[in-house]
């Protein structure tokens, strides 16, 4: 089952389906075992960081092995590729979707890149997403920022130009940015559901995905779910579930094989990701 398929199950249903990072094996395993318990499809996504430190093509391999596996959709994403070199390193490795994030650049040379990597993807019958508004936040500690500075309606995603991004690039999916944040905060993080509305409105055909899934007010997302949002991004809050319980499993043995105390750590991911999975609605696109 294609990308492009899951996606308009999603939106006829009024669920999401989950996007979950992995920068090592471990993490991928407990995304695929949290995927077969639910039986539900999964988009599994690597930065380019991660891809380069688990390799393009050795993902598209782990991709295929687990989804053979587990008998289950599997879509991997190149997720925030910043420049056109990375996201057709992703193409040609093998990758299912990309997300080519140009918002650290200027709009026109945004919608360049975003058009070239557009042609190439289509080529392969590959997704593309495309964001005009930089998400703020990073894998960090972001616990003691304030989440105010980043709620200011002037910085949110204005409907009538991503319109016009959508209509100029020809790209499947955009990212919105309505108040989300990438990282974990010591507040809870609130949508702005009535500039999702909006964009909603002004982008009735496109697929829209919401980023900084992690520390979102659950019923936040629940709502831009029904309203439109058909993917949703999660990858701190697995970051912080392994590298806790790995430091209690590394802290309390005097092992030194790290399969025995990787168990922990797998678990607590795959629980993360089973409830998120539980939030989005992804177990009812397979029904």
């Amino acid at each position: 089952m294609k990308a492009q398929e899951l996606l308009k199950k999603a939106r006829e249903k009024g669920v999401a389906i989950g996007a979950f990072n992995v920068g090592n094996l471990e993490t991928f395993k407990a995304i695929t075992q949290a995927a077969k318990n639910l039986h539900s499809p999964v988009l599994i996504e690597a930065s380019p960081g991660e891809a380069g430190f688990m390799g393009f093509k050795q993902l598209v391999y782990l991709a295929r092995a687990y989804e053979d596996q587990i008998q289950l959709p599997i879509i991997l994403n190149l997720d925030h590729g910043e420049s056109v070199e990375s996201i057709l390193e992703a193409i040609k490795a093998g990758f299912d979707y990309v997300h080519y994030d140009g918002s650290k650049f200027s709009y026109e040379e945004n919608l360049e890149n975003a058009s070239i990597v557009v042609e190439e993807a289509h080529k392969k019958e590959i997704m593309v997403e495309g964001e005009i508004d930089h998400i703020e936040g990073s894998s960090a500690d972001h616990t003691k920022e304030n989440t105010k500075m980043y709620s200011k309606p002037e910085l949110f995603t204005n409907p009538q130009k991503a319109k016009e991004f959508v209509e100029k690039t020809g790209v499947d999916v955009f990212a919105s940015f309505i108040g989300n944040l990438h990282g974990i905060y010591a507040d809870v993080i609130h949508l702005n559901l009535d500039k999702l509305k909006e964009i909603c409105t002004a982008l009735p055909h496109t697929y829209l995905s919401l980023h900084g899934g992690s520390g979102v007010y659950d019923d936040d997302v629940k709502h831009a779910i029904k309203m439109g949002i058909v993917k949703v991004n999660v990858n701190s809050e697995l970051r912080v579930a392994f590298k806790m319980t790995l430091q209690e499993e590394i802290g309390k043995t005097t092992e030194i094989a790290p399969y025995k105390y990787m168990k922990r750590p797998i678990e607590e991911v795959q629980k993360v990701v089973e409830t998120k999975m539980k939030l989005f609605g992804s177990p009812e696109l397979l029904k």
